[in-house]
């Protein structure tokens, strides 16, 4: 159950990684969200890892320990994201896989879904997102701004601070779990005070390569694979009337609610539980 720190190069650009599980089990890949990196998975990759899985959780580039970008308008785009996401998961030469993604992660695994020269995905796992930002404008906007203009700080417990306060919309985290959100997501920068581990300039080419709603929406109908969707009640970045759309254009999905805002952060047993034995079907 040990991690292990690896790096792949994919198209050019250095991708951070860990691994976790024997090499020849079940592959699930986890992706985090919009400025986050693979190490929020650390909670379900040790679980899966108990259930007889390798769990591979890259950061995406510009985040975390992973390269950052020469062209940021066309690396950072989703366009450029899936690229990046398809190559890196033919790196690990299998004809299928599961997939866990939450928010930014959640929406790059519905176009890898829908790629069709990427690796089949025999589950996928969208935590809080939805295809469309339709009634989350207030959820994009408090994103958007608090990551254009990063804080910055002295201390590391600084940061943890302001991290308790920012993502106080998630589910109940331990003391050791900030201490460990903070630790993987930080950096020092060259005057010496701590900030977050991201290139500030992710967010623009996102904005700027959005799809049409009803592209967006068209992709979500036309996934054919077992889909289980997560969704905080609170959360301002899936909103109730999404997620019933989500459901009126595709019922068959399995659905968790729970008493928590954006994002869930798959630490506790009433969100891994479900995770687990919906990948085991």
């Amino acid at each position: 159950m040990t991690r292990t720190d690896a790096f792949v190069t994919v198209d050019g650009t250095e991708v951070h990684y860990t691994d976790w599980g024997a090499r020849d089990d079940p592959l699930v890949v986890c992706v985090h969200g919009l400025s986050r990196n693979g190490r929020d998975f650390d909670p379900l990759a040790r679980r899966l890892v108990g259930e007889g899985y390798r769990v591979v959780c890259p950061d995406m580039p510009g985040r975390g320990l992973s390269e950052w970008a020469d062209d940021p308008e066309t690396e950072y785009s989703w366009e450029g994201l899936l690229d990046t996401l398809r190559e890196f998961c033919e790196t690990f030469e299998r004809e299928e896989l599961r997939y866990v993604g939450t928010s930014m992660g959640g929406l790059l695994g519905m176009l890898l879904a829908d790629d069709d020269d990427a690796v089949t995905i025999s589950h996928f796992v969208c935590n809080d997102i939805g295809p469309v930002f339709v009634h989350a404008e207030d959820g994009i906007e408090r994103i958007v701004d608090y990551l254009t203009d990063p804080p910055t700080f002295d201390t590391y417990t600084g940061l943890e601070d302001w991290y308790r306060e920012t993502y106080g919309t998630m589910n109940a985290q331990t003391d050791a779990e900030w201490r460990r959100f903070t630790l993987t997501s930080a950096r020092r920068r060259d005057d010496g005070r701590v900030t977050r581990a991201y290139d500030e300039r992710i967010v623009a080419a996102l904005l700027r390569s959005n799809l049409p709603p009803e592209e967006a929406w068209g992709i979500w109908e036309s996934l054919d694979l077992p889909t289980f969707v997560i969704w905080g009640r609170e959360s301002d970045v899936l909103t109730e009337p999404t997620v019933e759309e989500m459901l009126e254009r595709r019922p068959d999905i399995d659905l968790l609610e729970l008493d928590c805002g954006h994002p869930p952060g798959l630490n506790v047993a009433e969100q891994l539980d479900p995770v687990v034995e919906f990948l085991a079907d």
